[in-house]
Formats: C-alpha cells, sequence, structure tokens
C-alpha cells in the first residue's frame, strides 16, 4: 500500500500533470483538438488524472512529437505490403509445373474382346429363351 500513498504512482501521476499542463501552454492554438487551448489547460489543471488523460487521447495535436509543445508532424508507419519491397518478383509469372500423369492401362488384343463379347450375346440368348418359355407357360428347366 505504500506504493500507491507515498510511492512511485503518485509520482508518475504529478509527472504526467505537469508535462500535460506545459504541452498544452506550447501546443499551436491551430492545432489543438475538440476545444480551445484556455479549455484544455482549465481542465489538465483542475482535473489532474483525468484531464491529464483526455489531453493526451482527444486534445493534442495528431502525430505530434513527444516533446511539450512539439508541432512538427510525425509521419504515420506506413504499412508495406509485399509488393512494395524491392527484392519482389516483376516479371512474367512461370508456367505451373507439368503434372506427370500416370500411365494408361493398355487395351486388351482383339480376339479376347471378341470371345468375351459372343460369350455375353450367348448368355443373353440364353436368358431371352428361358424368359419366353415362362411367358408361354412352359417349364424354364426343360431344353
Amino acid at each position: 500500500m505504500l506504493l500507491f500513498e507515498e510511492g512511485l504512482v503518485p509520482l508518475l501521476l504529478l509527472g504526467l500533470w505537469i508535462y500535460c499542463i506545459f504541452d498544452v501552454i506550447a501546443g499551436d492554438d491551430v492545432l489543438i483538438r475538440n476545444l480551445p487551448k484556455g479549455m484544455w489547460l482549465l481542465i489538465v489543471i483542475f482535473l489532474p488524472d483525468v484531464g491529464s488523460l483526455a489531453w493526451l487521447l482527444l486534445g493534442r495535436p495528431l502525430y505530434a512529437g513527444w516533446r511539450p509543445g512539439d508541432t512538427t508532424r510525425r509521419a504515420p508507419r506506413r504499412v508495406v505490403g509485399p509488393e512494395d519491397r524491392d527484392d519482389f518478383p516483376t516479371g512474367p509469372v512461370p508456367p505451373p509445373p507439368r503434372r506427370i500423369e500416370p500411365p494408361r492401362p493398355q487395351p486388351r488384343p482383339l480376339g479376347s474382346r471378341a470371345d468375351e463379347l459372343a460369350a455375353w450375346e450367348e448368355q443373353l440368348r440364353q436368358r431371352e429363351e428361358e424368359l419366353r418359355r415362362r411367358e408361354q407357360g412352359e417349364d424354364p428347366k426343360a431344353p
């Protein structure tokens, strides 16, 4: 508890308050945001902690330096994408790598296909014959 009552935190808040008072006084009237310079000075003096934070967040000029009254504009940090780098390739896009296709199966000799086709036609003819016998009421197992 000694740290908060008589220690480091009150000393830091006092330093922040003095910094903000000097910053408001030294700031340029045209660059101060949201309120006139005199109102900011009153807010910082009469509301030390809240007024100091409000000054830093809402009243201080955008992109100002950290010295009190510094009005030199700091450039905001620019995001650099990969295409903005010097070593980014700018030439034509190389073609994608060629795909290696698996070998195609070799066709069977015509003789074996002709034999399979003949056997299939024979089975089909036998089934049609059996179906015709059933429709006529004959015994399907009789030859």
